[in-house]
C-alpha cells in the first residue's frame, strides 16, 4: 500500500487578511451523512459568518467541495488540491469567511483559502493507512521472557492471555511479517504455533 493518510482530530484556528477573518479546521469523515452534521455544527458556530466554504475526499475519487458564494475556483478547489496534496483519505477542511468590506480578488482569494486550509492541516493530527497481519500464535510458556523482549524492540503491539500456553495476540506490518515470523519461530520461541492470521487495514497515529 503506498502512503495514504487521514485527519484524526483537527482544532480550529484563525487568521485575518485585510480585515477579512478565515476561520478553517479539519475532520476526520466516515460518510457523506456525517459531514452534514459538520457543517452544520459550523454555521452553529460561526453564525454571523459571510460563507461556509468547504471540501472533502472519501474513498479514491470520491470527493466534493463548494465556493458557497465566492468566485468560482477561488475557495472550495484550492482547499480540496491540498487535501489530495497531503494524500489524505476521509477527511475534510471547513473554513467560515467573515467578509471584512475589502475585496480580496481572485488571486487574493485562492491564496487566503490556500492558507486557511494550510493553517486547518498545521494545527491536526493525523494518522497513517497500512496493511498488518493480524495474528494469533500459541507459545510455550518457557518461551515468553525471551519472546516479550524481542515484542518490545521491535515496538510490535500486542496483548498475550495466560491459558495453558501463552496465546499471543499481535500485530506486525505486512512487510515485516514474514521476518517477524521465521524470526519468532526459529529463534525466540521455538515451538510456537501460528493459530490464525489475516490481513487488515489499521490507521496508525503519526507522531508530530
Amino acid at each position: 500500500m503506498s502512503s495514504i493518510f487521514t485527519v484524526l482530530q483537527g482544532t480550529w484556528s484563525t487568521f485575518t487578511i485585510h480585515h477579512s477573518r478565515f476561520v478553517s479546521c479539519a475532520f476526520p469523515l466516515k460518510d457523506p451523512e456525517e459531514f452534514s452534521g459538520i457543517l452544520h455544527e459550523a454555521r452553529n458556530s460561526w453564525p454571523k459568518a459571510s460563507h461556509y466554504v468547504w471540501a472533502y475526499v472519501l474513498g479514491p475519487g470520491q470527493e466534493r467541495l463548494t465556493d458557497d458564494g465566492e468566485p468560482q475556483g477561488t475557495a472550495g478547489s484550492p482547499t480540496l488540491l491540498l487535501i489530495q496534496k497531503r494524500d489524505l483519505l476521509y477527511s475534510a477542511i471547513v473554513t467560515v469567511r467573515y467578509f471584512g468590506g475589502t475585496k480580496l480578488g481572485k488571486g487574493g482569494l485562492t491564496r487566503a483559502y490556500q492558507q486557511a486550509a494550510s493553517h486547518a492541516l498545521s494545527h491536526a493530527q493525523f494518522g497513517r493507512y497500512r496493511n498488518v497481519i493480524k495474528a494469533t500464535v500459541k507459545l510455550p510458556y518457557s518461551t515468553w521472557g525471551r519472546t516479550q523482549n524481542f515484542l518490545m524492540q521491535d515496538n510490535i503491539t500486542y496483548y498475550p492471555v495466560f491459558v495453558e500456553h501463552v496465546e499471543l495476540h499481535c500485530e506486525v506490518s505486512e512487510d515485516d511479517w514474514q521476518s517477524f515470523w521465521t524470526t519468532l519461530k526459529t529463534s525466540i520461541a521455538p515451538g510456537s504455533h501460528l493459530e490464525e492470521s489475516q490481513l487488515v487495514t489499521a490507521i496508525t497515529p503519526m507522531r508530530q
